[in-house]
């Protein structure tokens, strides 16, 4: 922060534009559109209002010793004292604006710009990850997978932030921070950011991809069919769908694509992924700024469709389907022909926010469902807190225990039951129909909706205080089958004269 208190004061353009708003009208809509591009920040007018004052207030100077006592009662009696707030600390609350806002915040002053383009960007940044996505457990590589186990553990890879290179680290020299301090440039100068893949992630994959096997210890000891899937990871390899989710950003609840498209001839900007240093290189400015700006475009986006009547999906898939399909469509050519057949496809899509479908089948609707599902899953995971998510994987590990013991009673009672040969006697345990359906519960408990957490909760409730004598009753049962499996002539030969 020390940079901050450097900046000469404000302009006066800042401070007439704060007395401006202060005696504008309690409408915005009544502001010249270049002050109501300002005030127009998710806030009312009067934040706005004392923000600036405040800003302005922190930064002026002294009045000169030479204003008359005449002027200066006046001054004071037209415009009482205002607390002086540090600079400091004015951008410390910059650092907690949520990103989706970040640039709005920008066009406030200069001040403000210059804390946001240096600081506060590096600190987004340190709170940056990168997801890499496998594929959906549908697709060739995932669908051999013995269980929903191995593609919970492999299909995504979370990058996370490492440094940042200069020149120095660029060349190998491992003092580049000293090098920054010995120049007086600020760490955030580099231009690319280093990210590095999570050990946790190659570890699953060296025991499912088929490295274990094989006594091998680098990712190209895995099974061949994995060529394709490592290939597109690393960017290498085009993807077999225009807009296929590969890699996205996750900066505190926002979760969206790297980049529309990430293919390597289409990126807007440098990325580098190479699986076998664990490494992911990217232009970070560039990425976060892309990001900033598309995530600031889908907050106003389901502000404008928040009042709108009918949807397809969800407020929310509409709005972010929408977007993807817009920011998708720019990065193509009008003069590629393949271009302007992926344009036309793309018009061909389910139509969004309730209009009717047409009879068109396109084979990238797999793709943006694919697509969409996740990012959606990734968002709802970001905008969890840690307690809720420790809680929902609390209630899953419950549910999965209470599923696995009333299966093991129906089981038992099953085998007590084929004892009983009796005509025309039926007898049955009416397993709870979520335990019944288990098969179609998701594995993640983020993925739960609203309704089937509920249920979940009620049926755990409820076997929570009925677990003992669940487990009375089924140790009855097996013992009950464990004498009735004795065969009739078990006893005959024990040499015993009864």
């Amino acid at each position: 922060m020390s940079q901050a208190g450097a900046h000469p004061p404000l302009s006066a353009s800042i401070s007439s534009r704060a007395a401006a708003t202060a005696a504008a009208s309690p409408s915005i809509d009544s502001l010249p559109l270049y002050l109501r591009r300002h005030v127009s920040l998710g806030f009312n007018q009067d934040d706005v209002t004392a923000l600036l004052s405040s800003i302005d207030s922190s930064q002026a100077r002294n009045a000169p010793l030479q204003r008359t006592t005449t002027a200066t009662t006046t001054t004071s009696a037209a415009r009482p004292a205002l607390a002086q707030l540090p600079a400091e600390l004015l951008l410390q609350i910059v650092e907690h604006v949520p990103v989706d806002y970040l640039l709005d915040w920008r066009l406030v002053c200069r001040g403000f710009r210059d804390a946001i383009d240096g600081q506060v960007l590096y600190h987004c940044l340190r709170r940056t990850r990168l997801l890499g996505y496998m594929g959906s457990r549908h697709s060739r590589a995932m669908e051999s997978l013995d269980d929903d186990e191995d593609y919970a553990a492999i299909h995504l890879l979370e990058a996370r932030f490492e440094r940042i290179e200069t020149g120095a680290s660029a060349s190998g020299d491992d003092d580049d921070d000293d090098n920054d301090q010995a120049t007086g440039r600020p760490i955030w100068s580099g231009s690319h950011a280093v990210f590095r893949v999570d050990d946790e992630w190659y570890r699953q994959f060296h025991r499912v991809g088929g490295a274990q096997d094989r006594q091998g210890n680098t990712i190209d000891d895995a099974d061949a069919r994995w060529s394709r899937t490592l290939d597109r990871l690393e960017l290498r390899r085009p993807e077999e769908g225009f807009g296929t989710l590969r890699w996205c950003i996750r900066l505190d609840h926002a979760v969206l694509d790297l980049d529309f498209p990430a293919e390597a001839d289409r990126l807007h900007f440098d990325v580098r992924v190479n699986l076998a240093t664990r490494c992911v290189r990217v232009a970070w400015r560039d990425m976060l700024v892309r990001f900033l700006k598309t995530e600031r475009a889908l907050r106003l986006m389901l502000d404008e469709k928040r009042t709108h009547q009918r949807f397809t999906f969800s407020h929310a898939e509409d709005c972010l389907r929408d977007l993807r399909r817009k920011r998708l469509a720019a990065a193509l050519s009008p003069h590629s022909k393949v271009d302007r057949h992926i344009r036309w496809s793309l018009r061909l899509l389910h139509p969004l926010f309730g209009c009717p479908p047409n009879e068109h089948t396109m084979t990238l609707e797999n793709v943006e469902n694919d697509a969409v599902h996740m990012l959606l899953l990734l968002r709802r995971a970001a905008s969890l807190s840690a307690a809720q998510v420790d809680y929902l994987h609390a209630l899953a590990r419950d549910y999965r225990a209470m599923e696995a013991q009333l299966r093991r009673l129906d089981d038992a009672y099953a085998e007590f039951k084929s004892y009983l040969t009796v005509p025309g006697f039926q007898m049955n345990i009416l397993l709870p129909a979520m335990v019944t359906n288990a098969g179609h519960v998701p594995r993640d408990p983020v993925a739960w909706t609203d309704e089937l957490r509920e249920k979940i909760e009620c049926q755990v409730e409820r076997w929570r205080g009925q677990r003992d004598a669940v487990e009375q009753v089924g140790e009855i049962l097996e013992a009950s089958n464990e004498a009735m499996g004795v065969p009739d002539d078990s006893f005959d030969e024990l040499g015993s004269e009864f």
